[in-house]
């Protein structure tokens, strides 16, 4: 019964990450926002590291359980001589259940084709939107130099601002934009997409809408998937403070609050917008860290923790596969 410690504490560990991770990720909000591309990095981390480790409870279970044989013997003895392989509980008593030790081994393996699949159709679908986005605004606007930088004008008299990937456009403005803000403004506006596109920020957004949207309704996911694209904004508005000044970004900002949102002529998953007044007090009064730091912490041992599984875990299991398995015949 020992051996069934580990997963017991793996199992506690995913289920309270899970539900109190987006309690966490709220307490450590003041920390994150000192270091946006970080906070971004982590919290991705944090998601798909979640995803190996419930993957390795699975695995770690076929090492500690013995169930009803479901396989022909001939390839049954070969899964289970594979299994006492790779396990780290050789001398281990197993534990009789009524489940299948080829289930728990194929459940990950299952789950793992089915996010692959859900991936690539939510990814190729999110290229296709980005493409037909492209095209639209290549339809309605020109390749001008503003402020030093190539930029994609509309026409639009509305103010906006947005950025696609480099490769499908980058910057994107509206004539209304370039009359409505004062110089030192438009280089703030400017400034912060151009960290959108040279930051890669779409591919981050891609990554959260392929691997971590499709699994919203895990609360730590969902937090994950709300989190993530503030993180990206404040991360431009950090760049474009530091090279256009904070008072002009403010100003921008608060010149486009109320007219980005509302006339959004893009999805909202597939463009970058340069959206209003939320941020400005992060700007000019930055939350003081304080006991913040502690859930930051807590994040980042969490991300460790599920790494080390990680290895702990799917690296027996992949050595004995990649030496085709001679340590069990």
């Amino acid at each position: 019964m020992t051996a069934l410690l580990v997963p017991a504490v793996l199992a506690v560990a995913l289920l309270t990450t899970a539900v109190a991770g987006p309690l966490v990720i709220r307490a450590a909000a003041p920390a994150l926002m000192r270091a946006p591309r970080a906070a971004v990095t982590l919290l991705l981390a944090v998601g798909a590291l979640w995803l190996v480790a419930a993957a390795a409870l699975s695995l770690l279970l076929a090492w500690v359980l013995s169930g009803p044989t479901v396989l022909p013997s001939g390839m049954a003895g070969v899964c289970q001589r594979c299994l006492d392989a790779s396990s780290p509980f050789p001398a281990v008593d197993l534990v009789d259940t009524v489940v299948p030790v080829a289930l728990l081994i194929a459940l990950p393996v299952a789950g793992a084709m089915i996010l692959v699949a859900t991936a690539i159709f939510r990814g190729v679908r999110r290229l296709r939107a980005t493409r037909a986005t492209a095209r639209d605004i290549a339809a309605r606007a020109d390749s001008r130099i503003v402020d030093g930088h190539r930029v994609m004008l509309t026409h639009d008299l509305r103010p906006t601002a947005f950025s696609l990937p480099h490769r499908h456009g980058g910057i994107v403005l509206s004539r209304g934009l370039v009359e409505v803000l004062h110089p030192d403004e438009l280089a703030a506006v400017i400034a912060h997409e151009r960290e959108h596109v040279h930051g890669r920020h779409h591919l981050a957004l891609g990554v959260l809408e392929a691997v971590i949207a499709p699994l919203h309704r895990l609360p730590l996911m969902s937090a994950i998937h709300n989190a993530v694209p503030l993180y990206l904004e404040i991360a431009a508005d950090r760049a474009a403070s530091r090279r256009a000044g904070t008072p002009a970004l403010a100003s921008a900002l608060l010149k486009l609050g109320g007219t980005v949102g509302a006339h959004a002529p893009t999805p909202h998953r597939v463009v970058l917008h340069a959206a209003g007044p939320d941020r400005i007090g992060h700007l000019v009064s930055p939350a003081r860290i304080g006991a913040s730091l502690v859930p930051a912490i807590a994040l980042g041992a969490a991300t460790a923790a599920f790494a080390l599984m990680a290895v702990v875990v799917h690296g027996p299991y992949l050595s004995v596969i990649l030496t085709g398995c001679r340590l069990a015949t």
